[in-house]
């Protein structure tokens, strides 16, 4: 049972140079309107899925590029091929320099109910450091003009971990979050991919990551912090105040059935995982012949299931069912006595320290 739609919006009016998502740097109202009617040809093509859809997600890419009457019109076609809960989670990734109050106005018309603000820092230098174009400013006035749009579920996302930050510096950054309407906070280390042009600058001796042993005290710095200010983490870079954790993403991490719709877009569903192809022209002209996008296929057998369970469970706060590792009991008692992970009841769960191997300790796991 599908219980979640994935939309890939695949535009950006730049690219950050450390994103390694599938994005288009183009800003053209024609191939706007021509995809967006292809992502609902392509759900179509899906119709004989059984579907009880409680999550929409527009991600990107940039879907705050879309004008809002297109995400309402896709939100529409969604409900009428497949039908959308009542109650269902909508969220929109948003750019901070994009939407504003009437625009967030609509959105909540159409039903969206929670954005994701990708503001990285509230400091001009970082974001300078980061290659973003938006302003301190503008991430404060999005939010609040989010706000009293009627939007109650706000997000934004941080970033640590950048070229001259310090933690001191990230720590304002959280005294800001503290004065904001904020409900959900994802905090990302920023990752130097080797193929985006970060990894190549710092390959190159061009731009400087902070040491592990920095970033290690930010990731602590965020989580004691935000749990001051009445935020739980409940996954390895989420944090939520109560009754806000993001209900899409954890279908993702608790193995539930979604569709994800567009280019480069994955999907889980019949003990299947498939993704579409990364090339938006090949994506439309498929689509537009009534043929499936699909490149890549993975067929989940119990023993990729198990491996699964392990990997994306342990990325919860409250981690895994002890039995799924129960031939791995020495390894998780030294893990358990060097202080990686923890160990209550029938539970086995990452501590902050162990954060920081899990790619490590699920690969040993599993």
């Amino acid at each position: 049972m599908v219980e979640g739609i994935y939309l890939h919006i695949p535009f950006c009016s730049l690219k950050c140079p450390y994103c390694d998502f599938t994005s288009i740097t183009v800003n053209n109202k024609q191939i706007f309107t021509e995809y967006v009617s292809l992502v609902l040809k392509e759900l179509h093509m899906y119709r004989d899925l059984e579907f009880d859809v409680k999550t929409v997600y527009f991600g990107g890419g940039t879907p705050s590029l879309l004008p809002p009457e297109v995400i309402a019109h896709l939100i529409e076609g969604i409900d009428r091929i497949v039908g959308i809960n009542g109650n269902a989670e909508v969220t929109v990734e948003v750019n901070p320099e994009n939407y504003r109050y009437l625009q967030f106005k609509q959105l909540k018309q159409s039903g969206v109910n929670r954005i994701s603000v990708g503001v990285q820092s509230f400091q001009l230098k970082q974001l300078r450091a980061l290659g973003r174009e938006h302003s301190p400013e503008d991430s404060l006035k999005t939010v609040e003009d989010a706000f009293r749009a009627g939007i109650e579920n706000i997000s934004i996302d941080l970033i640590y971990g950048i070229q001259g930050q310090d933690v001191e510096s990230l720590e304002k950054d959280l005294k800001t979050v503290e004065n904001l309407p904020v409900k959900h906070l994802s905090a990302y280390m920023l990752t130097a991919y080797e193929e985006t042009p970060l990894g190549q600058m710092v390959k190159r001796g061009e731009y400087f990551l902070p040491d592990d042993d920095t970033v290690y005290r930010m990731f602590l710095l965020i989580d004691s912090y935000l749990n001051r200010c009445g935020f739980s983490r409940y996954e390895i870079s989420n944090w939520a105040k109560e009754g806000y954790q993001c209900r899409h993403n954890l279908l993702y991490w608790k193995r539930k059935e979604f569709l994800g719709l567009g280019v480069s877009a994955w999907s889980f569903a019949n003990r299947k995982r498939f993704g579409n192809t990364k090339n938006l022209h090949v994506y439309m002209e498929k689509v537009k012949k009534g043929e499936f996008p699909v490149e890549f296929v993975d067929l989940i057998d119990d023993k990729e299931e198990k491996k699964e369970k392990i990997f994306l469970g342990l990325r919860l706060k409250n981690g895994i069912d002890i039995k799924l590792v129960k031939d791995k009991m020495n390894f998780l008692r030294n893990l358990e006595r060097e202080g990686f992970i923890e160990i209550k009841g029938e539970k086995v769960s990452l501590t902050p320290k162990g954060i920081f191997v899990s790619s490590y300790i699920s690969s040993q796991l599993i």
